[in-house]
């Protein structure tokens, strides 16, 4: 078992979990942020590859000592990643633990689960 991997709890036998209304929302709200996630990534990586494709002289232009319209826009691409990255991280603990403590209580209805504090 490799220490980044969640200890598995099966659900009780004769649980399904996947009839759960809280396990569509979870799909749901995830799947948004990880399509919001993907735009925005992606819109700037598009940006910063297509503004090299068709200019790559403006891209060469030098700035502010000695730095490059390029290397501008790779640094604002890699700050836009981070930040995204952060922004993923918030919003899955905001919007998706409540429906994963609601799947917890289900699965486990006698406290034998552990809730998110």
């Amino acid at each position: 078992m490799s220490l980044f991997e969640p200890t598995r709890q099966e659900p009780p036998p004769g649980l399904d979990l996947h009839g759960h209304p809280s396990y569509e929302r979870l799909r749901r709200t995830a799947r948004r942020l990880r399509r919001r996630l993907l735009a925005v990534n992606g819109g700037t990586g598009l940006a910063v590859f297509l503004l090299a494709h068709t200019a790559p002289d403006g891209m060469a232009t030098p700035l502010v000592s000695g730095c490059t319209l390029g290397m501008l826009l790779l640094v604002v691409q890699a700050v836009t990643m981070l930040v995204s990255a952060v922004w993923y991280d918030r919003a899955c603990g905001a919007r998706c633990d409540r429906h994963v403590d609601a799947l917890v209580s289900a699965a486990h209805p006698y406290g034998s689960g552990q809730a998110r504090p």
